[in-house]
């Protein structure tokens, strides 16, 4: 699959819908409250679109002539709110068009079709890799319903000046070991154990003991990584999960500043993969592990790449 790069010379295919439709008035729905890093980096390049192309955005669905959601990794069966909140502007603005920023789409045991037809006004649905799109493409959706493939928002940020001046500043300091620890992740019981009662801080070191109890679990692959790469045993290490245990700033300081990043967290790969750093993407097959193999064989594999799939075999 091509790799679509946010250049002067050739834009993202979601990057030209929407400055086909710039002349309508936009509301857009930014998402969920709960944001982590990752979303936070997702917005960053819908909002450069946005202001590239031109679109006039408005403050409430009243006021508009269609409807943006933002993209992200939502749409599966352990998300319900995202496909809850498509019914909700397809019953509420029937009459308006809505467009989704690109998306992973995992269609399980939602009727994602009955959705979609609440309304038979224009929806055009895109997925950031070939499973989602094919998972759309599954669902036999209505003549109303339109599909395609775009590369996940935070690659548009490409050539930017918030990626330019990351680039001058960045350095070599540390080896950045992040494991997810959420439900998602390996951390099974550990993803539990939020601690949302206690302040934050005494809540956020605590996290941060979380992180060196996941990332252990990954033990044996994370010392074989390390060893296969040049350098990389002289620096000291950062076991942190930075999508959600530290403030977007410092997440995006903690990868600017890595020498190798061994991730299974998709947007701590590719902000890495922007800064043109050595990252290691440990996957294993699997809904978590097929999310970021499709986005990596199709907006970060390549000859060029500095960013590897790891696969590991077992749930061991």
């Amino acid at each position: 699959m091509a790799i679509e790069y946010h250049t002067k010379e050739n834009k993202s295919l979601f990057y030209r819908f929407m400055k086909s439709v710039n002349s309508k008035k936009t509301y857009f729905w930014l998402g969920e409250r709960d944001a982590n890093n990752g979303d936070r980096l997702i917005l960053k390049g819908v909002q450069r679109i946005l202001r590239e192309t031109g679109c006039e955005l408005v403050d409430s669905p009243e006021a508009a002539e269609q409807i943006l959601m933002n993209g992200g990794g939502r749409f599966q069966d352990i998300w319900p709110k995202a496909f809850e909140q498509i019914a909700y502007f397809r019953r509420k603005y029937p009459l308006l068009p809505l467009i989704m920023a690109p998306q992973i789409f995992r269609i399980g045991k939602v009727n994602f079709k009955e959705i979609c037809e609440i309304s038979r006004s224009p929806l055009m649905l895109f997925a950031r890799d070939s499973i989602s799109l094919k998972s759309l493409q599954d669902s036999n959706l209505g003549a109303h319903c339109k599909v395609d493939i775009s590369q996940d928002p935070a690659f548009e940020l490409i050539g930017s000046e918030f990626i330019r001046n990351l680039i001058e500043s960045s350095s070599e300091k540390h080896v950045l070991i992040a494991m997810r620890k959420d439900e998602c992740g390996p951390a099974k019981i550990l993803s539990r154990t939020h601690g949302m009662w206690l302040p934050k801080k005494v809540r956020r070191p605590l996290s941060w003991v979380r992180d060196r109890l996941v990332a252990r679990i990954s033990g044996n692959t994370i010392e074989k990584i390390i060893k296969d790469e040049k350098g990389a045993k002289k620096l000291p290490r950062i076991y942190r999960d930075v999508s959600s245990s530290v403030s977007y700033e410092k997440f995006v300081k903690v990868i600017r500043d890595a020498g190798l990043i061994i991730t299974d967290r998709l947007h701590i790969s590719i902000l890495g993969y922007l800064l043109n750093k050595r990252v290691v993407l440990v996957w294993r097959p699997g809904p978590l592990g097929d999310k970021l193999k499709g986005v990596y064989d199709f907006s970060m594999s390549g000859a060029d790449s500095r960013t590897s799939l790891y696969m590991l075999k077992d749930s061991k």
